[in-house]
C-alpha cells in the first residue's frame, strides 16, 4: 500500500509527477501526456507488454509517435511513469476514504481495501501488473511512496485515534503497509474463497502490530476463545 505527497493533481503537473524526457508547460501538454498515458494502459491490458508498442500507443492516444518520444524515451519509461500516476490517484482515493472512519482498525482495513479496488478497477495498476516492471526508484528513494504513505499514516493514527508516537510505532507502521501491500496482492492471485480466508486471517496480523501503540480503550474485545485472565 503506498502513496504519495498530499493534494497533487498528476493531470495537473505531468512534469512534476513523472519522469519525463521533456517537461510539458501548458494544460494541453498535460492532457497529451495523460492520453498517452491511458493508452498505454490500454496497450498493455489488452495486448500485453511485449506485443505493445510506442506505435502502437500512439495510434491509440490518435498523436503522432513522435509526440510519444517527446515525453517517453520507451515503453519501460511509460510504465514507469504510470506507476507513480497509480500512487497518486491511490494517495486521493484513501485520504477521501479516512477522512469519514471512526476506528483506526476500520482506517487499516479501509487502506488495504482501497489498494485492492483499485488493482481491480484501474485499468493502470493492471497494467503495471502484466508488465512485470516498475520504477525502481519507488522502492529506493528515501520518502517515496511507502515511506510517505507510513508518515501519513502514523500522523492519522496519532491525531485522530490517540497512538502514542515513537520510533518503534513508526516502524509497526511501515511494517503494516509493507505487509498490507503483500496481503493484497497475495489475495488477488487466490481464487474468491481463498482470497477471503488469506484476508480475515491476515487483517487481524496487521492489527496486532499497531495495537501496542494505541490507547487500551480503543483496542477492543480479546480474540474469541481466549477471554480475560481472572485477577490472582
Amino acid at each position: 500500500m503506498v502513496t504519495t505527497s498530499a493534494g497533487e493533481e498528476p493531470g495537473a503537473d505531468a512534469g512534476a509527477a513523472y519522469p519525463l524526457r521533456r517537461t510539458p508547460t501548458q494544460d494541453r501538454a498535460n492532457r497529451q501526456v495523460e492520453r498517452i498515458l491511458d493508452a498505454a494502459c490500454a496497450e498493455v491490458v489488452e495486448r500485453g507488454y511485449d506485443a505493445a508498442s510506442t506505435s502502437s500507443i500512439a495510434r491509440r492516444a490518435e498523436i503522432a509517435v513522435g509526440s510519444v518520444y517527446r515525453y517517453f524515451p520507451d515503453k519501460r519509461t511509460l510504465i514507469q511513469a504510470i506507476e507513480r500516476r497509480n500512487q497518486h490517484r491511490y494517495t486521493d482515493a484513501v485520504r477521501e476514504r479516512l477522512a469519514v472512519v471512526a476506528d483506526w482498525r476500520q482506517a487499516v482495513d479501509v487502506t488495504l481495501d482501497t489498494f485492492r479496488d483499485m488493482h481491480n478497477t484501474d485499468p493502470g495498476f493492471r497494467a503495471v501488473v502484466l508488465s512485470g516492471l516498475g520504477d525502481p526508484d519507488l522502492e529506493a528513494t528515501p520518502g517515496e511512496f511507502d515511506d510517505q504513505h507510513a508518515g501519513e499514516f502514523a500522523e492519522l493514527l496519532t491525531l485522530r485515534f490517540g497512538a502514542r508516537d515513537s520510533h518503534e510505532f513508526r516502524m509497526s507502521v511501515t511494517l503494516t503497509i509493507a505487509m498490507g501491500e503483500a496481503l493484497a496482492h497475495l489475495a488477488d492471485r487466490l481464487p474468491a474463497g481463498d482470497a477471503e480466508y488469506v484476508l480475515a486471517q491476515g487483517r487481524p496480523a496487521l492489527h496486532r502490530l499497531l495495537e501496542p501503540h494505541l490507547p487500551a480503550e480503543t483496542k477492543g474485545p480479546p480474540p474469541s476463545g481466549e477471554g480475560t485472565r481472572p485477577a490472582e
